[in-house]
């Protein structure tokens, strides 16, 4: 062929009376000539209907000269193809060509229904595509659909114009292996590299005959099956079903003398297992080679290929975004093939093992395989984070790992996000595929990770036979055996499936990502399998509604609770959820599942996720989702909404929700399709705990979630997204070092050193990190409410005690997950020295506070903790503040026996001190220490004061940086579910309880060990607190308006009998006026652990009123 092709002009080079394109069973055949110029007739054509240069043509056809010469053309036309599968249901078409912005469908003569219903609904306009070829005269039509047109005029002539090295020729969208499938745009000279790698590998040569039996539509089939040989002058074999036809390989591959065919390993098992009835062995056709690819062919079965059709089998190693090939088996008398291995990198792709970091490992080392080269794409369309990911470092990160053996050949170990997580020992499917590929009996298999409470995950794998055996268990037994003498033990499949089929892709690939979902039920039994393990074709469904869709993915994503209020459109997504193992926890009121949520999320650092219906619901979810921005806390909240069709006009709870949650949320998404929902939950997921933690919506149109789609083409290999709290250290944010030394220089020069702990750093789990710290410089702290116990209330640096001594006289404060506003007094005078210096530590600080601050350490509590431990070094305090910190004690101890003679006395009636001090001793007798919830103007003010120690992180939960009443039963629900070995215990005002008393019956139907004691004072504060002017005018005035029998307006029922609510849903319940009835039954029903109410009398005068924020009005005297 000469000169490499610059462009796919170049490929139509070459002897123009040589055949290019054969079909079989006598059909029409092209040369060189016919090709060239059928593709510039397809080029000049659709110049004609208004294609202009860049614009992107979609092309729905299978494996025929029709799809060659409109794929060709296109791309001479300075168009860019994109190439769809002909399978895909009507949602899917919708989801590619809208992604795609496709600007013209070409379809077979005979049509497409499903793509073509797909493009009317976008407006994209659609043309036939009709060949033939009669009498040496060839023609491909295009004609437009009717009422379907560009509506353009004439675009020039495509041969004065011919396509450009930079011009993008090739559109396709990535497997989807992790997420929603992403656009990789490939250039002409992206393309043309890749050509003459393949070629220049396999020495192809005018002589050569590939037999076509990958798709076109996949880039495997199109670059090494369709257009390598083209480019080198060679022929291609299109099977006339169109397809791969087993029955028919062998014949055609005789018949039409191919050279050689390239496919995926489940291509090749099935030659192989009707080897011995197809196989012509005393006439086999002329392979030079048979090429294998896009997935990892076992070592065994590469051995059994080459000894049953006596050809080398050369695998090969490629990707999407590197215009397919990278590395190859190099043929037999250019260096050895190694089975097990992909290849070296082959003409000018260069391939290296790098190390979290992007560092080159050494050589055997495992690490992440990247490459360099001109085929590869320069990104991602319209995926920013996706680019960023994987180009970082200048290299193509692969998501492969492998290592480089001693002669440069890259050996494959799985995908990193497919690697199984057993308990921390991270293991390859593939080294397990290939010991259970070395059973005689076993003709394939996949492993994959099943789900497992004890390890996380486990080692589960799904075998086919050659043969139905006798007895399945014994069979299993056997296999494992075999498989526990060629690998370690912890390898061997706990889970072992024997299966007639293993679901595949539209490509043929195994794909491990539906192992799950296939075989494995959420409660760990066999999904569609009988007692035997032989998992029934019907476990396969062919479709899956948006319902499914989301519980599947999210499941995926990690997540096992949910929280709600359902009805219309999103009923049957809270069965759904039940049915792959999600815990659907019902509400009363959508606010209070709201407060569930973003406490789930403080409790585990992973997104609490709140489900509503459409309008009103979504409406009533602002409160959750507010609450959990403005603490920082991770929580999504997914909503029903009207149908798509309908909008605008009126529809059923009509509602620009999107919009509406747009002030209370960081991220907000509404898929387009039911195959999109995947990735849209996803990124909500991972975006509510990245950076500052905080809330993200996706709305959930009706039509998207009643629609179904195939199973097998919507992507659950979505990565479990891992909790702020069990995040590696490595992979947490952490502060620039420079940062960090002055950090340290400031805090080792201050005279008067302070450590404020907020409720960031207990989000962040910072609790060993901080006490390391603050042991090893000897600093004295103080912290939050929520931060309390992060560094345990009895360690001998506490100083929450002498809060006001510490905060006036500290000359360096270091704040770590807390911001500067009216919890901290906003870091101002007169609560603060005017001379003070900040030090933030602040994953994503405010403009504010950063404004205020000396130094800002940018990064995770627990990653900045540590590092600000490791500079420290050896040093200790100057003598200055070691007597500041003593002295900061002795304030301590004063003010704890003060607090302890004001609780010494037992009030009758009750006061907030006795029923507190009573609380906490009943709380102390707890093991392990209660999870407390307090909220109520002088409850939670008390219960800050009182209920101590804390000596756990995450043990204290309030009305939060908002002082938002009505979180408690809500925050005690998602605490209780997601800590199930913890008792919560809620401390309620009667008024804060009336905000979600409903929630009780929650508590008993769901059986949570929740206990619920409300501090019942008759009413918002206690009782009437009016100055007698005040009192007297409001009653002349009620009185003039013959409302005169009406309460105060802070007044409740008085001592009503809360307690009956309970006993009416059948939990625990008590009534208590005295410290010894409270005593007796904080006791019995904390032993108990059931859903329990505790109705707490207390003296309606006890209390005080609060005036404002920062400080409270004299208590008025007892009338």
């Amino acid at each position: 062929m000469g000169a490499s092709p610059k462009t796919l002009a170049d490929v139509l080079r070459g002897s123009p009376n040589k055949p290019s394109v054969i079909v079989t069973k006598g059909g029409p055949s092209l040369t060189r000539q016919q090709l060239s110029d059928l593709t510039w007739q397809v080029a000049e054509r659709l110049r004609e209907l208004g294609i202009r240069p860049g614009d992107l043509v979609s092309i729905a056809e299978t494996n025929t000269i029709e799809f060659v010469v409109a794929f060709i053309g296109v791309t001479l036309a300075r168009a860019v193809a994109a190439p769809l599968n002909s399978a895909y249901r009507p949602d899917e078409f919708e989801f590619f060509l809208d992604d795609a912005k496709s600007k013209l469908l070409l379809v077979p003569s005979k049509g497409n229904s499903n793509a073509e219903q797909a493009a009317q609904k976008l407006g994209v306009p659609t043309a036939t595509l009709q060949f033939s070829g009669q009498s040496g005269s060839h023609k491909l039509d295009i004609t437009s659909k009717a009422g379907s047109s560009l509506k353009r005029s004439s675009q020039g002539s495509a041969a004065q114009d011919p396509p450009k090295g930079d011009d993008v020729a090739l559109f396709l969208h990535t497997s989807g292996t992790t997420s929603r499938p992403k656009g990789v745009p490939l250039s002409h000279s992206n393309l043309a590299a890749s050509l003459a790698n393949i070629v220049a590998t396999y020495e192809m040569q005018p002589s050569d005959r590939s037999l076509l039996v990958m798709p076109l539509f996949h880039v495997h089939g199109l670059m090494a099956g369709c257009l390598a040989p083209l480019s080198a002058g060679a022929s291609v074999i299109l099977p006339a079903e169109g397809r791969f036809a087993a029955t028919t390989f062998w014949h055609d591959a005789g018949t039409y003398q191919a050279t050689y065919y390239t496919a995926v390993p489940t291509i090749h098992q099935i030659l192989l297992q009707r080897a011995e009835k197809d196989f012509p062995k005393d006439k086999p056709p002329p392979f030079r080679f048979i090429r294998s690819c896009s997935s990892a062919l076992a070592a065994p079965v590469l051995k059994r290929l080459e000894t049953a059709f006596n050809v080398p089998v050369l695998e090969a190693y490629a990707m999407t975004e590197a215009s397919h090939q990278m590395t190859a088996n190099p043929l037999p008398k250019n260096g050895p093939h190694k089975p097990g291995s992909v290849g070296i990198p082959q003409g000018s792709v260069r391939v290296a093992i790098l190390d979290q970091n992007a560092k080159p490992v050494p050589q055997g080392k495992i690490g992440e395989v990247c490459a360099l080269g001109p085929n590869i794409t320069k990104g991602y369309v319209n995926r920013p984070e996706a680019n960023e990911e994987a180009f970082a470092g200048g290299w193509f990160h692969t998501g492969d790992q492998g290592f480089l053996d001693k002669d440069g050949y890259v050996h494959l170990t799985g995908r990193i996000k497919e690697l199984i997580n057993r308990g921390g020992e991270k293991i390859s499917p593939v080294e397990v595929d290939d010991a259970l590929l070395t059973h005689p009996d076993v003709r394939e298999a996949v492993a994959f990770a099943a789900p497992d409470e004890k390890f996380g995950e486990i080692v589960a794998a799904v075998v086919v036979l050659n043969s139905k055996p006798a007895d399945e268990a014994k069979a299993i037994a056997d296999i494992k055996r075999h498989v526990a003498e060629r690998i370690a033990k912890f390898k061997v499949p706990q889970k072992l499936y024997i299966s007639d089929s293993i679901p595949k892709g539209a490509t043929g690939k195994i794909q491990r990502r539906n192992m799950v979902a296939a075989f494995v039920k959420p409660d760990g039994g066999e999904s569609g399998a009988n007692r035997g393990g032989q998992a029934s074709s019907s476990s396969k469904p062919e479709s899956i509604n948006g319902f499914a869709v989301v519980a599947r993915a999210l499941f995926a994503l990690g997540v096992r609770q949910l929280y709600g209020v359902i009805g219309i459109p999103v009923t049957e997504l809270a069965s759904a959820a039940q049915a792959v193992g999600i815990r659907y926890i019902g509400f009363h009121n959508e606010q209070a599942a709201g407060y569930a949520a973003a406490a789930a999320g403080f409790q585990t650092g992973f997104p609490g996720i709140l489900l509503t219906v459409s309008g009103p619901g979504a409406v009533h979810g602002l409160a959750g989702l507010a609450h959990a921005m403005i603490n920082g806390w991770p929580m999504v909240m997914l909503s029903g909404s009207s149908e798509r069709n309908e909008i605008g006009k009126g529809s059923f709870q009509e509602l620009d929700q999107v919009s509406a949650v747009s002030m209370y949320t960081k991220w907000r998404g509404a898929p387009g399709s039911v195959a999109a929902i995947p990735d849209a939950l996803q990124s909500a997921i991972q975006a509510a705990r990245s950076g500052k933690p905080g809330a993200t919506y996706v709305d959930l149109a009706s039509d998207l979630l009643f629609a179904a789609a195939p199973a097998s083409n919507i992507s659950f290999d979505l990565p479990a997204v891992p909790g702020i709290l069990t995040q590696d250290l490595s992979a947490r944010p952490s502060a620039a070092a420079q940062d960090v030394h002055a950090a340290v220089k400031l805090l080792k020069q201050a005279k008067r050193p302070l450590v404020v702990i907020g409720k960031g750093a207990a989000i962040a789990g910072a609790d060993a990190a901080l006490q390391r710290l603050v042991d090893r410089a000897a600093l004295p702290f103080l912290a939050t409410n929520m931060g309390r116990g992060v560094v345990p209330d009895t360690h001998a640096g506490n100083s929450n005690a002498a809060r006001s001594q510490a905060l006036q006289g500290a000359d360096v404060a270091i704040i770590f997950g807390a911001r500067l506003n009216w919890q901290l007094h906003f870091g101002e005078p007169p609560k603060w020295s005017s001379g003070v210096k900040f030090i933030l530590v602040d994953v994503e600080p405010s403009w504010r506070d950063t404004r205020k601050a000396a130094q800002v350490l940018k990064g995770d509590a627990l990653a900045v903790a540590s590092q600000l431990t490791e500079a420290w070094g050896s040093d200790s305090l100057s003598p200055q503040a070691l007597q500041w910190a003593q002295d900061l004690q002795q304030k301590v101890k004063a003010n704890k026996a003060k607090l302890e003679k004001r609780l010494e006395p037992t009030a009758y009636p009750l006061d907030f001190s006795t029923a507190m001090r009573t609380l906490r001793d009943a709380l102390s007798a707890v093991s392990p220490a209660p999870i407390v919830v307090s909220e109520g103007a002088n409850t939670m003010d008390n219960a800050r004061v009182i209920l101590e120690p804390v000596e756990e992180g995450r043990l204290r939960m309030d009305a939060g940086t908002w002082g938002t009443m009505g979180v408690g039963l809500g925050c005690a629900v998602g605490a209780a579910a997601t800590r199930p070995d913890r008792l919560v215990v809620a401390v309620e005002g009667d008024s804060a309880f009336g905000f979600s008393g409903m929630e009780i019956e929650t508590i008993v139907r769901y059986k949570l060990p929740i206990v619920i004691i409300i501090m019942n004072n008759s009413g918002i504060y206690g009782g009437d607190r009016r100055q007698p002017e005040l009192q007297a005018a409001a009653a002349k005035g009620m009185k003039a308006g013959k409302f005169g029998s009406d309460p105060e307006p802070t007044a409740f029922v008085p001592s009503a009998r809360y307690d009956r609510m309970m006993d009416a849903f059948g939990g625990e319940n008590y009534v208590t006026s005295s410290a010894s009835q409270l005593a007796a039954a904080c006791r019995i029903a904390f032993a108990a652990r059931r859903p329990a109410l505790i109705n707490c009398i207390i003296d309606p005068m006890a209390g005080v009123e609060s005036g404002n924020v920062h400080s409270f009005n004299a208590p008025k005297a007892k009338l």
